[in-house]
């Protein structure tokens, strides 16, 4: 077995031991009070189900059960069908079918542990074991001048791509969005920009009046994505910040809209250097506004990405200044209380820059492995819940097209271009 998920397995198993202690602990007392057992008779409970947890193990997880106000165990399932299909069409006109890809796969299987120990004072640990990668891991302080948090995680950059997995309406996120925020690559030429970086995390929420709200937040963390040590490659900070005004009327009519901006080198490691290494020191710099509404039982999301990317000097790939723009429209309706409709549309255009269709587009690198300068998709898709997103069914349709063939750092390309058609099924159960 796994040795991280033997671990935390051993630590789920330890939640029902801390918790059953503590009601045992609270009864005893009761019993006291009551005058039904004496004070030495509680003494001497106690002890013996301290040397019954020494004897199992238990203790060295949880030391010092008395400091943790709260431990809260959750996991997420995910469970996934694809069928991606399509052609390709070269610059000279030619037309090539690709092979079809069919695949039944856990697309997340998430375990995670929050441990409160009161007074504001967290710590959490998220753990992805469909593909053995670190979700999230952070201590969390609360304070009157807003949320500092210190660790792994997530800034804010992309609507999307910080609305949780669980709460997608989406089977998957866009192109659009994972060129700027999946990991960086000098191959794929995603830029690795937004999601999980490690480092110092703030945010702030104040109440204008009865109905509006205004977010603010910031964060400091290494420019390059990951927990990894600092080295040659990766030894410099990125900033991030945000804005986000709200307008409730109701729990069912409500309004956001927002505003993220972020800074750091760029992250792909070009020309034989690296972040922050020899020549590369070029940097990637943007905005990122947003809106989104619910009008009872229609949601309407919208956002537009626009960054610089500064030349790379020695960089063939990266040796023009870049200036990639690209945007996602969404609508859902609730036809009942189980039943959901969504439409999507998204367009991305790397200004010459390239991307691979398989690096924008989840699991389609069957359709091509070409670089292209423009992509744009539609997605449909029904949702099913059975207990809000607690337990649901997703099914989504997406057409996925690319064009403007070229090489990477080529400019705006060819003629040549790529169309995918994309089937997912998904099911999920929160616990």
């Amino acid at each position: 077995m796994n040795s991280t998920l033997k671990s935390m397995l051993i630590a789920a198993a330890a939640i029902t031991s801390v918790s059953a202690f503590a009601q045992d602990k609270a009864t005893l007392d009761l019993l006291v009070k009551k005058g039904l057992i004496t004070a030495e008779e509680r003494a001497k409970t106690l002890d013996e189900a301290a040397k019954a947890r020494t004897a199992s193990g238990l203790n060295k997880i949880f030391v010092k059960e008395d400091a943790i106000k709260r431990l809260t165990f959750a996991g997420r399932v995910q469970t996934q069908y694809e069928s991606i299909g399509g052609t390709t069409t070269s610059n000279a006109g030619v037309e090539t079918k690709a092979l079809d890809l069919n695949n039944g796969f856990m697309r997340r299987l998430y375990l995670g542990f929050k441990a409160d120990m009161g007074e504001g004072i967290s710590a959490e640990l998220v753990n992805n074991f469909a593909d053995n990668t670190l979700d999230k891991a952070i201590f969390t302080a609360d304070s009157p001048y807003g949320t500092f948090v210190l660790g792994y995680q997530k800034v804010q950059w992309g609507l999307e791509e910080n609305t949780s997995s669980s709460k997608l309406l989406t089977v998957e996120r866009s192109a659009s969005n994972r060129y700027w925020s999946e990991s960086a690559s000098s191959s794929n030429q995603r830029l690795g920009f937004g999601a999980r970086h490690t480092g110092l995390h703030y945010a702030n929420k104040f109440v204008l009046d009865a109905a509006q709200t205004l977010e603010v937040g910031a964060s400091v963390a290494n420019a390059v994505q990951g927990q990894t040590n600092p080295t040659a490659t990766n030894n410099d900070i990125g900033m991030f910040a945000n804005l986000i005004y709200t307008y409730k009327i109701s729990d069912t009519n409500k309004h956001s809209l927002g505003l993220n901006y972020g800074t750091q080198r760029d992250a792909r490691n070009a020309a034989g250097t690296g972040l922050g290494a020899g020549v590369n020191n070029a940097t990637i710099s943007g905005f990122n506004p947003y809106i989104k509404s619910q009008f009872d039982k229609l949601i309407v999301q919208a956002e537009y990405i626009s960054t610089t990317n500064e030349a790379v000097p020695g960089s063939t790939p990266n040796a023009v200044e870049r200036k990639p723009e690209g945007y996602t429209i969404l609508a859902a309706y609730k036809f009942t209380d189980q039943v959901e409709g969504v439409v999507r549309y998204s367009q991305l255009d790397t200004d010459g820059q390239g991307a691979t269709f398989g690096g924008l587009y989840r699991d389609a690198a069957n359709i091509t492995t070409n670089i292209y300068n423009k992509f744009d998709s539609v997605y449909v898709g029904v949702n099913y819940y059975f207990v809000d997103h607690n337990a649901k069914i997703m099914f989504g349709y997406e057409n996925a097209k690319a064009s403007g063939l070229t090489t990477l750092g080529g400019g705006v390309g060819g003629t040549g271009k790529a169309d995918a058609d994309i089937f997912r099924l998904q099911a999920q159960v929160l616990f």
